[in-house]
């Protein structure tokens, strides 16, 4: 049974939020714990390189929106 990193709350598989990345998991059992976790990563240890890949992110995440709104706003 999965932990939530942030309020060690237990979840039931297939429940929560679950992260996999190089080295371990990040488990958590809600959305508002995950919220909590990113915000403290980007708040309080937001190093640069951090900050960077988040920024091209969106950047890449409001492009990918753009393209899908032209899309519809040609078929209307």
């Amino acid at each position: 049974m999965p932990k939530c990193i942030v309020c060690g709350r237990f979840f039931h598989e297939g429940q929560g939020i679950i992260i996999k990345i190089p080295g371990g998991l990040l488990e958590f059992h809600s959305s508002r714990c995950a919220q909590r976790f990113l915000r403290m990563l980007l708040e309080e240890r937001g190093s640069e390189c951090v900050a960077r890949e988040a920024l091209e992110l969106a950047r890449g995440l409001r492009s990918s929106l753009e393209r899908l709104e032209e899309g519809r706003a040609k078929a209307i």
